[in-house]
C-alpha cells in the first residue's frame, strides 16, 4: 500500500469534525507553500547580469581576503 493510500484509508475513519479540520490545514498549507513560491518566483533572476565574475571565485576571494585580517 503506498503512502497515499494509507492516508487515504485513514481519512474515511474520520469524523466529521475531524475532516473539517483536516481539511483547513491542507488549505493553509497549500496557501502557505503558494506564498513562497510567489515570494521566490518574484526574487529569481533578480540578480543576473550584475555579476560579472564566477560566484564561486567571488567567495573564494573574500575568503582569503579575511584570512589576510
Amino acid at each position: 500500500m503506498t503512502r497515499f493510500q494509507t492516508i487515504i484509508n485513514e481519512i474515511s475513519h474520520l469524523n466529521q469534525e475531524e475532516l473539517e479540520l483536516l481539511l483547513r490545514e491542507v488549505i493553509q498549507r497549500i496557501d502557505q507553500q503558494k506564498k513562497v513560491e510567489a515570494i521566490l518566483d518574484e526574487y529569481m533572476g533578480i540578480g543576473q547580469g550584475v555579476w560579472q565574475a564566477d560566484a564561486q571565485g567571488y567567495v573564494n576571494e573574500l575568503r582569503k581576503e579575511e584570512e589576510k585580517d
